[in-house]
């Protein structure tokens, strides 16, 4: 029997506005170019490489149609885990596509569909708007993004930095002196390009960086920095001191600009990567380091006028965030990132969260999206994940409806746009 609580929250939340602080959607053409776009995101095709597909069989060589008709044999293999559910919520729900499942008999009629979505003017528009109500998102912008167009009334920006940060190399160096047509030979010249990167980025909202699991973090000299640079520009690689001292400094960097600029800065833990074997195009897995996080703290206390937004892809660092965000005002938790938006574990954070934290501590989407079909998508999978929660916490008596409407609109809404000073 369906419980009362749940099907009234799930009405109420999902006429609830949301905002999603993280995707990968391209700004020049938000919604699916083609079938590719839609059948062969790489949280699914993850999936059916991993039920035994090879992955020739979806190569970017190959027409799209006899790419499509390749994975038929191993969709039914997937046909059990939640991304093949909200991908197949999609395909009902965004291309009235009625069947229980794709065979040769209907591929075509599916193929037709997405190719007559994407030649729909602003279909984004409708589908963020009308279908997954999602009122802003963000966009990851790099270094060479500074004249990408979008538009404000849906998307906003969150500048990612890994390639100058967490991955700081000799040819993201060379990329930052033509982005800022300037040198780049001491770390002196390093802090003015980063400044040059973040005036001309200022209209984001955030900077971005995700980390290694076994990242940590400390405090050097500036002359420390300038001869780890130096090093790097003249061997064309880091040691593993050097490697740690440069990251910590460049973060450091970013951390002061961001609070100059007012920016949040987003960071992502948990993700190890790459590792031979696994699914490409990031070979990644997830990762853990007891130390990570507490290295952190530091820094967190240090930047205390500085809001940060910690995301993490697995449980393992759900409650020690938790943890961190009960201590320091100024850092917030939010979403499920990768291997962890699996209901499992969004259940598992939601809970944690709103048992130990403020009401506005929290964001609850992140969708991690390329287009806005998926992100509509998974938007789903998080709206019936926070009516499932908060049901539950009312039956136990924890909340009222009342409150649990409230925190709804909170998780969903209000609490990023709040952090993230967005006005509509």
């Amino acid at each position: 029997m369906v419980n009362k609580n749940f099907l009234k929250l799930k009405e109420f939340v999902d006429t609830v506005p949301m905002i999603d602080i993280h995707s990968h959607i391209e700004a020049s053409h938000p919604h699916a170019k083609s079938p590719r776009d839609i059948l062969f995101y790489h949280y699914l095709v993850t999936e059916l490489r991993s039920s035994g597909m090879p992955l020739e069989l979806v190569s970017p060589e190959l027409p799209v149609e006899e790419a499509s008709e390749n994975i038929l044999p191993y969709l039914p293999l997937i046909k059990n885990t939640s991304t093949y559910w909200y991908f197949t919520k999609m395909l009902k729900e965004l291309y009235n596509f009625g069947y229980d499942g794709i065979d040769k008999s209907n591929l075509n009629d599916l193929l037709n569909a997405i190719y007559e979505g994407s030649k729909t003017i602003d279909r984004y528009k409708l589908i963020l708007n009308k279908k997954a109500k999602v009122e802003k998102t963000f966009l990851t912008l790099r270094q060479e993004d500074a004249e990408v167009k979008y538009d404000p009334e849906f998307f906003l920006g969150a500048l990612r930095l890994d390639p100058l940060i967490s991955n700081i190399n000799k040819t993201s160096l060379e990329n930052l002196e033509k982005t800022t047509n300037s040198s780049v030979k001491t770390i002196n010249d390093f802090e003015n390009s980063l400044a040059f990167l973040f005036r001309r980025f200022s209209s984001c909202v955030a900077a971005t960086v995700s980390f290694q699991p076994e990242a940590a973090f400390t405090n050097p000299t500036e002359n420390e920095a300038d001869r780890a640079l130096k090093n790097l520009l003249t061997s064309g690689k880091l040691s593993s001191k050097d490697g740690q001292t440069l990251t910590s400094y460049a973060f450091r960097l970013a951390l002061k600009m961001s609070t100059e600029f007012g920016f949040v800065f987003q960071v992502m833990l948990g993700a190890k990567r790459p590792v031979a074997g696994a699914a490409p195009p990031d070979y990644a897995i997830t990762g853990f380091e007891s130390y990570t996080v507490s290295s952190l703290c530091p820094l967190f206390d240090e930047f205390n006028d500085l809001k940060f937004d910690v995301i993490t892809s697995t449980p393992l660092l759900s409650h020690q965030l938790a943890v961190v965000s009960k201590n320091y005002p100024n850092v917030h938790v939010s979403g499920y990132w990768w291997y962890s938006f699996y209901p499992a574990y969004i259940k598992q954070f939601l809970l944690e969260r709103l048992q130990m934290l403020p009401k506005n501590k929290s964001n609850a989407f992140f969708s991690d999206a390329y287009v806005v079909e998926w992100s509509y998508a998974k938007s789903c999978m998080v709206r019936l994940q926070v009516a499932k929660v908060l049901a539950e916490m009312v039956e136990d008596g924890y909340l009222t409806n009342e409150l649990a409407e409230e925190l709804a609109v909170d998780l969903l809404y209000q609490n990023p746009k709040t952090l993230y000073k967005i006005k509509r």
